[in-house]
């Protein structure tokens, strides 16, 4: 079932085997605040991310599609797999980068099944 994040018209389910996917990477720098928003940096939604924070000493923090931030410890990393993702918000700490890892599949203007389904006559 199609449903709006942030604005958009998600039609592709997650788990959506005929979708095609590839990966992008994000690298956030030290001490700053970034958002990663997929539809406008790579023209696609991401169904899964991974991230990673690379500071040894700080805590980070990342907020999906604008929900709650979420904190990692130093070192952590946290994986978000089968979600509908619009963007991320990352925080990285002051001695490290942040890095996101995320599975993109393009936007499709048609659900899966009217991408195969077959008119008869």
């Amino acid at each position: 079932m199609p449903q709006v994040i942030q604005g958009y018209l998600v039609n592709t389910k997650p788990s959506d085997t005929t979708a095609e996917s590839t990966y992008v990477s994000d690298v956030i720098p030290a001490g700053t605040t970034q958002t990663i928003h997929y539809p406008s940096q790579y023209r696609s939604f991401a169904i899964s991310a991974a991230v990673k924070n690379q500071d040894g000493t700080n805590a980070s923090s990342f907020s999906v599609n604008g929900q709650p931030a979420i904190s990692l410890s130093s070192g952590a990393d946290q994986n978000i797999n089968n979600q509908s993702i619009v963007s991320i918000t990352v925080t990285a700490g002051a001695a490290g980068t942040c890095d996101i890892l995320a599975q993109v599949t393009p936007i499709y203007y048609t659900t899966e099944a009217r991408r195969f389904s077959a008119d008869r006559g």
